[in-house]
């Protein structure tokens, strides 16, 4: 069955203007409606306060917790059953300002002994270093050398002639009894020097004239000290030291305030003083 939009638009608003659908409110309706919102408000009130009661527990447990902790760091707190503590606090707390240190000081009338800080390896003193002996100065190499055997092409033990015949000239002669000394200068000679010539043994001493130098090192300015470490069998003799230069010579050394200001080579086997 087909119906028509507007006729079933009048059938439906007849049916909702009929008062057989109508759900009329029993008489004690607002009565009830009222107790209800009663028990409601009475409810959310008894939340409430077991909530409060709930709240105070916990902040009671913490402020005892609190009291406990301040007992510890020495403060003045209050005990739990009421009674009150006083500890002196810290000398170094102000109002407003924390302390310095965050180790609380001792309060007991034992004495604390300060342990010095451990020595860490970067912070070890620096060593001095050691002031270098006399020994150990550098060897003199300066000026000529004078050999264990001779000076230049002068040997030890050469006669006059054989001295003269090397070109070197012999000048100033100062003759003794046995010996003549010499100022000899000339080829084969590192430099001036001194001589002494036996008439039996030949020559026998070498004086240069400047400060010469032995293959040790000991030299112009060397103190007593090098000579003997470098010749342990080195002796003491006036005004210097005398150190063997091999099996057949000796070095001479005269000392002054600088130490070594002349070497001179003598031979062991003369008759000549000096």
């Amino acid at each position: 069955m087909n119906i028509s939009e507007d006729e079933l638009e009048q059938r439906l608003r007849a049916l909702f203007a009929d008062e057989r659908l109508d759900l009329p409110p029993p008489p004690d309706a607002g009565t009830v409606i009222v107790a209800g919102a009663r028990r409601r408000r009475r409810r959310r009130r008894s939340v409430q306060a077991v909530a409060g009661v709930a709240a105070a527990v916990v902040a009671v447990a913490g402020g005892l917790t609190m009291i406990h902790l301040h007992t510890e760091d020495g403060t003045a707190v209050m005990s739990a059953d009421g009674s009150e503590i006083s500890v002196k606090p810290p000398e170094n707390l102000t109002p407003g300002r924390s302390s310095q240190s965050s180790t609380p000081g001792p309060t007991s009338t034992h004495s604390l002994q300060a342990t010095p800080p451990p020595v860490s390896p970067s912070s070890k003193p620096p060593r001095s270093r050691p002031t270098p002996s006399a020994t150990a100065l550098p060897p003199v190499m300066s000026g000529p050398l004078l050999k264990p055997d001779g000076f230049g092409a002068l040997k030890l033990g050469m006669a006059e002639a054989d001295v003269t015949a090397l070109g070197v000239t012999l000048s100033d002669p100062q003759a003794g009894a046995s010996c003549t000394v010499y100022n000899a200068q000339g080829s084969g000679m590192p430099a001036p020097a001194s001589v002494v010539i036996s008439k039996a043994a030949g020559l026998v001493v070498i004086t240069p004239d400047a400060v010469a130098h032995t293959a040790e090192g000991i030299g112009g300015g060397s103190t007593k000290e090098q000579i003997l470490a470098a010749y342990p069998a080195a002796t003491e003799e006036s005004g210097g030291v005398a150190a063997p230069a091999g099996a057949a010579a000796v070095y001479h050394f005269r000392l002054g305030e600088t130490g070594v200001v002349q070497t001179s080579l003598a031979s062991l086997n003369q008759d000549c003083a000096g």
